[in-house]
């Protein structure tokens, strides 16, 4: 199995990243001021309603870098297509944007699922693009409106690239919790932030879910697709589903759609050409169970203690070395 580069020092060298890393902590590890804290009628609604779409709240600069990476390993995966003889070498597609590439040449390759398979199975790259993503001062702020100050960065965590009619990636009715050991974490309030990095609407596969499903308790997750390799096939029987108004989440660069473990919702299958870039990083207090003890998180906020906070994606990834 070919693996995709973990970093960007074929394009930046470790000083360059600890620098990058550090501004992006403020004086290397400080804590921002927090400036965009929900408003007492936005957290009312996120409970209320189980969910919370904050528009136009994180700044391109902490989008980008994980961007970056991405668009390496397509320039990464296109390469190495071309060298197994899956791709001819007139359709690389070089200059087509970050949105569409990996589509147009995932489509011209006589094997269409190739390049995924070997660059984008891996749904959690413990990058450097990834960590200042999920530490983003904003998001971190936003958070901290709903659980407080002391912020834990969830262990479970992924980017996804959807493809057009991809069924792999297409995510059936679920709730979070499903997906955790519900008997450890059944009392924990995870926050997931699900950010989109290009548009995101019903056309190429952008969220949907179910207003008020949260208050369900947790449902029975007796669907299952049997797609050979599919990374998210457990899901709830039709005939399980609750009432509710059914929202399409559509959004922009730089909007959040937040929801808690319990709120029912699917990711659509996409119909374009563009591919659906995005990410879904959760949050929970300090110290309380996660559901996936043996898989390490880290600390993103604490007032409480800043000399604990995680401040390097390298300090992020040793965790996993000594777990």
């Amino acid at each position: 199995m070919i693996k995709p580069l973990l970093s960007l020092r074929h394009i930046f060298n470790e000083a360059t990243l600890n620098i990058l890393e550090g501004l992006h902590f403020g004086t290397f590890g400080n804590m921002a001021n927090v400036t965009h804290l929900l408003t007492p009628k936005q957290c009312e609604q996120f409970h209320r309603d189980g969910f919370l779409m904050v528009k136009n709240i994180l700044p391109q600069a902490d989008i980008q870098p994980l961007i970056d990476e991405l668009s390496q390993w397509v320039e990464d995966g296109t390469q190495a297509a071309i060298s197994a003889g899956v791709l001819e070498i007139g359709q690389r597609f070089q200059d087509a944007p970050f949105a569409t590439r990996l589509s147009q040449v995932s489509t011209a390759c006589s094997e269409p699922d190739w390049i995924w398979q070997n660059f984008f199975r891996n749904q959690k790259p413990r990058t450097a693009g990834m960590f200042i993503l999920r530490t983003s001062p904003p998001l971190l702020d936003v958070v901290e409106s709903l659980i407080g100050s002391e912020i834990f960065a969830h262990p479970q965590f992924n980017f996804r690239a959807k493809l057009l009619e991809h069924q792999l990636t297409v995510i059936p009715w679920h709730q979070d919790l499903a997906y955790l050991i519900s008997e450890e974490a059944g009392e924990t309030l995870v926050v997931n932030a699900w950010i989109p990095l290009v548009q995101a609407n019903k056309e190429n596969g952008c969220m949907q879910i179910i207003r008020g499903s949260h208050k369900f308790g947790l449902l029975p997750h007796s669907r299952q697709d049997f797609t050979v390799g599919h990374t998210g096939n457990i899901g709830i029987a039709e005939a399980d589903l609750p009432d509710g108004e059914v929202v399409t989440a559509g959004l922009d660069i730089g909007d959040i759609l937040l929801t808690t473990e319990r709120l029912v919702h699917r990711g659509l299958p996409n119909r374009s050409n563009t591919v659906r870039w995005s990410i879904d990083t959760r949050y929970n207090r300090i110290g309380l169970p996660t559901g996936r003890e043996q898989v390490p998180g880290f600390i993103a906020r604490s007032r409480a203690d800043p000399t604990s906070i995680t401040n390097s994606h390298q300090h992020w990834d040793h965790a996993f070395e000594t777990a």
